[in-house]
């Protein structure tokens, strides 16, 4: 990827939505746990797209008239799904109190700050009696245990613990440069402070036990070839009781080719600093190719320009497709409904992805209003179609790559109908823990 621009001055974009308030506090610094590096609670409320419309029953007559049609072919009860949860919108404070139950999350979906693997073989010994079926061929990611890779770190970045906005505080993530002071004043990761700051005590080890990740690069990122200053940076902050630190994969020159305008000259590191040099940016999904985010980065131009992005799935009604001239747009005004029948969408998404992927250069972000629940089921059903993935497997890869994905009850029923359609078979259990 060409180098571009460094991240520029009041660029941040923050939520205008009227149903939202974030109030942030110094205080809620110290709330912060290990989001990937340690196995994960799971949190007790999760965002939606939109403010709930309707809290009645999971059986609405639209979907029950869908599957009541087939009743011979399922292999599984829609009515043992879990009761409709009314799930909305919070703030910055209480998504701070869902952060210190998220352990269990992350260990359900095998996730770590090392960027783990997906299981593809989930189904490749299946039970008695249970059909197997081709390999699952969503790509996985080659990284050793305690490294992370530039669109993990990346991912870190945006998604935050449960909340995207949580990187503007600045007890988030600690990212050290190992490298030469010459080298990180011509250009470092945004954040980022280098590794004589840390040692001679600009921030203690008290603080530090407040961050949630602790990220160290040098130049190339070599598995067990760590420079002498990255080894005695970790061996002071990796002291028994503190947090394990994370290597980032390839080091800060496949970061800046990946990922150039989140490189900067300017040293940032307040929560002042960072309203006014950051910008949030989708989940990577797939590299250089397919992006999962909101609908304020929709409209966004920096992040359409920086991500290079040529296409986008807007489903919502809460935001238009504001560049008509630059962007080719699929629209769906769909609302974030259980009753609403994305299911009859998912080919035509398809098409629109798989025509636009024809030109390798095309990048596709798919957002709704919070990156949630609608265009969370789109890119699900992309994912097991082109993939040859069961919707457990496809949510687990998605899921490691952006936390707070979450299908409502009635988009889960759908896609594991398309499981079946799929594969005339529902690997996926909808009581399965992981997707509540």
């Amino acid at each position: 990827m060409p180098i571009t621009r460094a991240v520029e001055r009041n660029s941040l974009s923050l939520p205008s939505s009227p149903q939202k308030s974030y109030n942030i506090s110094s205080h809620l610094s110290t709330q912060y746990e290990d989001a990937d590096s340690m196995e994960e609670k799971r949190p007790s409320k999760r965002t939606s797209d939109s403010p709930r419309k309707n809290s009645g029953s999971v059986q609405k007559n639209a979907t029950s008239a869908s599957t009541a049609a087939q009743p011979s072919r399922r292999q599984f009860n829609h009515d043992a799904l879990p009761p409709t949860r009314g799930r909305s919108n919070t703030d910055v404070q209480s998504t701070m109190s869902a952060s210190n139950n998220i352990k269990q999350q992350q260990a359900n979906i095998g996730g770590s700050g090392s960027d783990k693997t997906v299981n593809h073989n989930y189904h490749s010994h299946p039970p008695t009696g249970v059909p197997s079926k081709l390999k699952c061929m969503l790509p996985t990611t080659a990284c050793q245990p305690g490294y992370v890779t530039p669109s993990k770190l990346f991912n870190m970045m945006g998604y935050g613990l449960e909340n995207q906005y949580l990187f503007m505080l600045a007890h988030y993530l600690y990212i050290i440069d190992c490298r030469s002071r010459e080298k990180f004043n011509e250009s470092h990761i945004i954040t980022a402070i280098h590794w004589e700051d840390a040692l001679n005590g600009t921030v203690y080890i008290s603080i530090v036990e407040r961050f949630s990740e602790i990220i160290l690069y040098d130049d190339k990122g070599i598995f067990f070839n760590t420079t002498t200053e990255m080894r005695r940076v970790y061996n002071r902050f990796a002291t028994p009781g503190t947090k394990a630190c994370l290597t980032l994969s390839g080091g800060f020159e496949a970061f800046r080719t990946f990922f150039p305008f989140i490189c900067t000259q300017t040293d940032v590191r307040s929560t002042v600093d960072r309203e006014k040099f950051l910008t949030i940016y989708p989940s990577v999904v797939i590299d250089n190719q397919l992006y999962l985010g909101t609908g304020h980065q929709a409209t966004n131009w920096k992040v359409i320009r920086d991500l290079k992005l040529t296409h986008i799935i807007n489903i919502s009604v809460e935001h238009q497709c504001v560049f008509p001239d630059k962007i080719k747009y699929l629209h769906l005004q769909l609302e974030d409904m259980e009753d609403v029948l994305l299911k009859d969408r998912f080919d035509e998404t398809i098409r629109f992805m798989d025509s636009a992927f024809q030109n390798p250069s095309n990048r596709i972000l798919v957002h709704c209003n919070l990156g949630i629940s609608r265009s969370t089921t789109l890119i699900l059903s992309y994912l097991m179609k082109t993939y040859n993935a069961t919707l457990l497997e496809a949510f687990k890869y998605l899921r490691h790559r952006r936390p707070i994905v979450c299908p409502n009850v009635g988009f889960l029923r759908q896609l594991i109908d398309y499981e079946f359609e799929l594969f005339s078979h529902a690997y996926s259990d909808p009581n399965d823990p992981i997707f509540h």
